[in-house]
C-alpha cells in the first residue's frame, strides 16, 4: 500500500472513532435535557438558516454582473466570518 492509502485509512478510522464519541456524547446530553429545549434549539438553528440564504442572496443580487474575482474572495471572506 502507498503512504497516501495508509494515511487515507488512519483518517478514517480516525473520523469513526470521533463520530462515535459524539454520538454517545449528544445521545447522554440529549437524554437529560427536555423536549422544550430541542424543540427551542431546532427553531433556532432553522432560523439562522433563513436568514444566512437571505441575506446570501441579497448579497448575489446586489453584486455586478461581470463582478472579478476580488468580490468572489470577498465574499468567501465573509461567509467565514459570518
Amino acid at each position: 500500500m502507498s503512504r497516501n492509502t495508509v494515511l487515507q485509512l488512519i483518517a478514517a478510522v480516525i473520523t469513526i472513532a470521533v463520530l462515535a464519541v459524539l454520538h454517545q456524547g449528544l445521545d447522554w446530553f440529549l437524554s437529560k435535557t427536555s423536549i422544550d429545549f430541542m424543540v427551542g434549539v431546532f427553531v433556532g438553528m432553522a432560523l439562522i438558516l433563513l436568514v444566512w440564504i437571505y441575506e446570501d442572496r441579497k448579497e448575489r443580487r446586489s453584486r455586478p454582473v461581470g463582478g472579478g474575482r476580488g468580490a468572489e474572495q470577498q465574499s468567501v471572506r465573509h461567509t467565514i466570518d459570518l
